[in-house]
């Protein structure tokens, strides 16, 4: 394994963390079975839409820690229209630029038929994943589905919403 610097950037170390694989091993609560990294990170203070953009871009969240992290939600605004016009009004800001993930159209439609067709993980979501600048201003959005329940965040601008689908409401953890 690669050494690190003890005087490596916090965020480098987590990266770090979510790439050693806990198959036959455990480290910062990651096991084979379950995995709290999320949750430690929480409790000493990291911030959760920092977090879990870092998790999302790492393609770090999976069936191991997504009920860990729905579980620390923060307080999320009920949203009970699932039409692309309701589905918009979660995304204030979506850019035109040719590194965005798709049309908000084309988003709209996704999150739609991933919340009907309740499908389980995690989907990220960038107005502006420009590669080449990228201190670009991304508006980046991510939906967690998991056990049935649907969130979306907006990251940057640290919004949580529960989707409820057919009239069922249901209880933050």
């Amino acid at each position: 394994m690669e050494k690190i610097e003890l005087d490596a950037p916090f965020r480098t170390i987590i990266i770090k963390v979510l790439s050693f694989e806990t198959k036959n091993s455990q480290i910062f609560g990651r096991t084979g079975k379950e995995d709290f990294f999320f949750k430690y990170l929480l409790t000493i203070g990291c911030d959760f839409y920092e977090l879990l953009e870092l998790f999302a871009n790492c393609d770090a969240v999976n069936g191991k820690n997504i009920k860990c992290i729905i579980e620390n939600v923060p307080s999320a605004k009920t949203i009970t229209d699932c039409s692309e016009k309701g589905l918009r009004q979660m995304i204030p800001h979506w850019s035109s630029s040719k590194y965005h993930t798709a049309t908000i159209n084309e988003i709209c439609n996704e999150l739609e038929k991933h919340i009907e067709s309740n499908t389980e993980g995690a989907f990220v979501y960038n107005s502006n994943a420009n590669t080449i600048n990228p201190r670009a201003y991304n508006d980046v959005y991510v939906l967690l589905i998991y056990n049935a329940r649907n969130f979306f965040f907006d990251i940057n601008r640290k919004k949580a919403y529960e989707i409820i689908s057919n009239g069922k409401v249901t209880e933050n953890a």
